[in-house]
């Protein structure tokens, strides 16, 4: 047994205080009588066993109050296992991470307000995934969908326009990157929120990508910040970014054509000029209200009963019997024939087994599934319950519960049962998929009740589809190896060298045996983006000297010592203090590399 509220078991103590006010009150009554009369004329006037009936009295009300507090605190006693899907929708939010969102004409910045409003999203999410597509010149999946909103806001708060390493505004890029990353398996309507300030700058066409997002049935919804006159940009070393001829760069906000890309798919676009973005409005009443929700995750989960009605009902009984107990003797008898009349009597508790197996008939199996399962807390492990609850299962399509149900039936001794569980657990396991383990499940039938003609009926078609099976799989693996042989051939084919080839190659391989003095300066690959560090980590690591930098006789010596295997390092606190210059950067693992790039709108 376990309590849903402890914190009201607090209420016991009111009993031990009541029974003081019980024991103070009829000690202040006696005194009261005894200055009313004499010892004797109270025997007479009040005789002791009205006292014996007062203390019946307050007994009554002490343990009504006892099971009111025990009531109040909510007992659960016995489980059911209840089914738990969780539907929505799968939600892409494209953030424009550019230059111009640190603009200030919406407080503290654009990109800081848009990051909140998307905060302030997660709270109103009803078991929606999310994930989240960074973008400026170049895009790239920040998160990918997911339920887990926690570490969706972490990769969140991780953005910034130095976080990108392209500048610029690649709409384009943005929308192709959110369809790659919807699950096309996935069932439930998608849709994509795009943020951003600015004008396309990338080379691809925006309404093109609209387009291919419409064929998709994927939604776009459009947010423009700021306004159409423009804005400068604030530079991080202060002023304002300014073009190769001198001017001040403003940021222009392409309103047109995120209407048309927003009305092409069936979105809708929202202006946002003084930081309220309605994100609120486009998930409530556009996503939530107009968009089919999937299963997305499902499972069951134990469901504590609640018992709050045994202790509230015997505080009531209690309650009431101390109400009509009288204090007189006279009037007891009538009084209690008076409350067994009133009191009604309790109604028996309704057959569950018999409304599942009514709720089954009529195809309500979600229903009879409940029935069935309130049956079994009464005897778990009863076959019949059990076979009960997984052939309700096996209706409502959940065949994984259904065969687990199934294998604990076999347990009985009841042969007509066993077969019955043996040629369900056959059905429910072809439907899985798992052929072969249907096939013993119907012999294992047979072997029970050899006359079963629809166990045979069954068993003769799962070996026959099985048979096909194995067929068409030979058939194209057969097919797939003489492909691939055929493909080999080809390639040999196309790699043999004349013999004057051949003696030309071996001639070069024996001229590049020896190697200049700058080839092993000019095969150094340049670092990838990403694995960039700055110039004291390159000292560190190689023991080379940046421009302009003095060396001592020792520091050369030390540098150009190469450590042997299993001798320890000269600075063991090096490899610390290297990790700890490094930055937790959420999501930059799932970040390309793209190099050096020249952008001429960098903004």
């Amino acid at each position: 047994m376990t309590f849903f509220k402890t914190e009201m078991l607090f209420f016991i103590w009111a009993v031990p205080v009541l029974f003081l006010v019980i024991f103070y009150g009829m000690r202040r009554r006696r005194e009261i009588m005894h200055r009313f009369s004499s010892v004797h004329g109270l025997e007479a006037i009040a005789p002791d066993t009205v006292g014996g009936r007062r203390w019946v009295k307050g007994s009554l009300l002490m343990v009504a109050v006892l099971f009111t507090a025990v009531a109040l605190a909510g007992p659960k006693y016995g489980y059911r296992w209840q089914e738990i899907r969780q539907q929505g929708v799968d939600i892409i939010i494209a953030l424009d991470c550019s230059r111009s969102m640190t603009a200030a004409d919406i407080h503290p910045t654009r990109l800081e307000r848009a990051k909140r409003e998307v905060f302030d999203l997660l709270a109103m999410l009803k078991g929606d995934r999310v994930g989240l597509v960074a973008f400026a010149g170049t895009a790239f999946l920040q998160c990918p969908l997911t339920l887990d909103y926690s570490a969706f806001n972490l990769f969140l708060n991780a953005l910034s326009p130095d976080y990108l390493p392209v500048g610029g505004t690649d709409i384009t890029g943005a929308l192709t990157t959110a369809l790659d990353s919807f699950d096309p398996k996935s069932a439930s309507d998608k849709a994509v929120i795009l943020i951003t300030d600015g004008e396309n700058t990338g080379g691809g066409e925006p309404l093109k990508a609209a387009e291919t997002l419409k064929e998709n049935k994927i939604k776009l919804f459009c947010i423009g910040v700021g306004g159409s006159d423009g804005v400068p940009i604030p530079e991080p070393a202060g002023g304002f970014k300014k073009d190769r001829s001198g001017q001040i760069v403003l940021s222009r906000l392409d309103e047109n054509t995120l209407k048309k890309m927003a009305v092409l798919t069936g979105g809708t676009y929202v202006r946002s000029v003084a930081g309220d973005m309605d994100l609120d409005a486009i998930y409530t009443d556009e996503i939530r209200r107009k968009m089919e929700a999937d299963t997305v995750s499902s499972g069951r989960k134990q469901v504590w009963e609640d018992r709050f009605q045994w202790p509230l009902a015997l505080a009531l009984l209690c309650l009431v019997a101390e109400l009509m107990l009288p204090v007189t003797r006279k009037t007891m008898v009538p009084v209690l024939l008076v409350t067994l009349l009133v009191m009604p009597s309790a109604p028996a508790r309704a057959n569950d087994t018999s409304q599942g197996i009514k709720a089954y008939a009529a195809g309500k199996y979600e229903k009879a599934l409940k029935h069935f399962t309130d049956a079994q807390l009464d005897a778990p492990d009863k076959p019949e319950s059990l076979y009960n609850v997984a052939d309700a299962y096996y209706k409502t399509g959940n065949f994984d519960a259904a065969v687990e149900h199934y294998e604990q039936v076999l347990e009985t001794h009841d042969n007509a049962l066993k077969q019955k569980a043996l040629y369900n657990l056959g059905n429910a396991e072809f439907r899985r998929g798992n052929a072969k383990a249907a096939i013993g499940h119907y012999e294992a039938a047979l072997a029970v009740d050899p006359d079963d003609q629809l166990t045979k009926e069954n068993l003769a078609f799962v070996k026959k589809t099985l048979e096909q099976q194995q067929k068409q799989q030979q058939s194209g693996d057969s097919q797939q190896d003489k492909k691939d042989r055929e493909q080999n051939q080809e390639k040999q084919d196309q790699a043999s060298p004349s013999e004057g080839e051949q003696d030309r190659k071996q001639q070069e391989d024996q001229a590049q045996e020896k190697p200049s003095p700058s080839d092993g300066q000019q095969d150094q690959k340049r670092p990838e983006f990403g694995d960039e560090m700055d110039q004291e980590q390159q000292a560190d690591q190689s023991g080379a000297v940046p421009p302009n930098e003095p060396q001592d006789d020792q520091q050369t010596a030390a540098s150009s010592r190469q450590a042997r295997p299993g001798e320890p390092s000269g600075d063991p606190g090096q490899a610390e203090r290297m990790l700890n210059r490094l930055q937790d950067q959420p999501g930059r693992a799932l970040m390309p590399a793209t190099g050096q790039q020249r952008v001429e709108k960098d903004w």
